[in-house]
């Protein structure tokens, strides 16, 4: 059984990916930070400030004692909150300064954006140094619309911008906004630029993912050409291993302007693992694709995605990745497969079998309820526990019966968008644990335990996710062989 030390983090497990489900954010990317937007629109003042006195430095030093220190700083323009920011008499002849925490050494007259919540007193936030150009781009957010492709427009001019911080800013722009929005986008890409962007090693992983999935809403077959060099990566000099890093998106973008006979090389490179070794991380990042593919891709017919996820069943050690995909999206054709790998399971893939009793439990042919019952002689415990974590997977993400009202707790009391197109890639597809290339800013996939699954409707992805997760931590934590 999972010990109790085991067993909150089981919990937890259920509490994040069920969370996940309603997290707004790009598939095959995530998130840097909070985008200026977001945290103006969370705080009830936001100003221009320039730095009238910094702290001393002997202050700044590792070894300093005593209280943080603090720069006092002029508000020099309003953004938002011009009322309440007057009120604690902040502007005019006879303005204080806003005295608040500074951690570095900035020169007096430096720009700092500031942002400070309640009110009358107002409690300011970390200072961000802006550029004169920075906050040119901050006074235009307040005029942009709150979404869709115009809004993204707006945005896409600083993508790899010079200034850093404006560069991440937009990134985080497009990593929340709805798939919807970037493909109203399509006709004001560049592909030229994006494949640029793509085989440029020096820019960052989690871009190169953006990138490849705005790519795929704008590119060409030829483009898609391009991106197989970059899957096959047979001649890649050193200096340029770098662009595969990112393989998910770029999969899904191979395959999205390929069309359906791109999956023959995908196949070919990552999941047919048959006398090849071919690395974890590049069979997870394919599977990562076909499950945006399934789900967002109108190119490729979903029993072709199948055909694809199947190949994993021939791996007993991967197979539980596929197993939950190929439930949801009701592929029953596999329960004569599936009840041989709980059969032949070995210490080595003894997870599976929570899996595959779920997969059969969701079937709806009788041949399936048969197999339950067979398999529950050679393995009680594993139908038990399948059958005990599904079951409260489902209960810990009961949806809240008023949307409005669960919204109500969000930034600005906004509820979760009904409409599918509004649905954000985030809210489809799992991040990927990590890529195999050189200096990529995810975490490698050390375990198979530790892999996103899914499972079938009426239950959502994330929670047949946290169901699957949950099933393979306790199995795995219990089954797996201990060294000694």
């Amino acid at each position: 059984m999972v010990s109790k030390r085991k067993f909150p983090a089981l919990l937890l497990a259920v509490a994040l990916l069920v969370q996940a489900g309603r997290v707004e954010a790009c598939p095959f990317c995530s998130a840097v930070s909070l985008t200026f937007a977001q945290e103006i629109a969370q705080s009830q003042a936001a100003v221009i400030a320039r730095l009238v006195e910094g702290p001393p430095a002997a202050a700044l030093s590792p070894r300093a004692e005593g209280p943080l220190p603090k720069g006092r700083f002029a508000v020099v323009e309003v953004l938002k909150g011009a009322a309440v920011v007057d009120e604690a008499g902040l502007l005019g002849g006879d303005a204080r300064p806003i005295e608040t925490i500074l951690l570095e050494e900035k020169p007096a007259g430096t720009l700092f954006l500031l942002m400070g919540v309640e009110p009358p007193k107002l409690v300011w936030s970390s200072p961000i140094a802006v550029s004169d150009r920075a906050v040119d781009y901050l006074r235009k957010l307040g005029d942009l619309p709150e979404k869709g492709a115009d809004r993204l427009a707006f945005f896409q001019k600083y993508l790899e911008d010079a200034d850093e911080t404006l560069a991440r800013d937009a990134y985080d722009e497009f990593a929340v906004a709805p798939y919807a929005d970037v493909r109203g986008l399509e006709s004001r890409m560049d592909p030229t630029q994006l494949l640029a962007w793509i085989e440029n090693p020096k820019v960052q992983s989690n871009r190169r993912r953006l990138y490849a999935t705005m790519l795929g809403v704008c590119g060409t077959k030829a483009d898609a050409d391009r991106i197989a060099e970059i899957l096959k990566g047979e001649n890649l000099p050193a200096d340029k291993a770098e662009i595969r890093s990112g393989l998910d998106a770029l999969i899904a973008c191979y395959v999205t302007l390929k069309g359906p006979e791109g999956l023959d090389l995908v196949d070919r490179l990552f999941l047919d693992r048959k006398g090849r070794d071919v690395p974890f991380t590049e069979t997870y990042a394919a599977v990562m694709a076909l499950r945006f593919l399934g789900e967002e891709s109108e190119v490729v017919p979903r029993e072709r995605v199948l055909a694809s996820l199947r190949i994993l069943l021939d791996e007993p050690k991967l197979a539980d990745l596929v197993i939950a995909d190929l439930a949801r999206w009701q592929d029953w054709s596999v329960v004569g497969r599936l009840s041989e790998l709980f059969e032949k399971a070995d210490a080595e893939n003894i997870f599976v079998r929570e899996p595959v009793v779920n997969y059969l439990r969701a079937c709806p042919l009788p041949e399936a309820a048969a197999a339950i019952a067979k398999l529950e002689k050679i393995d009680p415990e594993a139908v038990r526990r399948a059958a005990t974590l599904a079951g409260f997977a489902g209960a810990a993400s009961a949806k809240p019966a008023d949307d409005d009202e669960a919204g109500a707790g969000r930034p600005g009391g906004a509820a979760p968008a009904a409409d599918p197109d509004d649905a954000t890639l985030a809210a489809r597809i799992a991040p990927v644990i990590g890529d195999d290339g050189a200096g990529d800013d995810t975490a490698p996939a050390a375990e198979p335990s530790a892999r996103p699954a899914e499972g079938p409707r009426p239950l959502t992805w994330a929670v047949w996710a946290a169901a699957l997760v949950l099933v393979a931590l306790a199995a795995r934590s219990v089954l797996r062989p201990r060294p000694g």
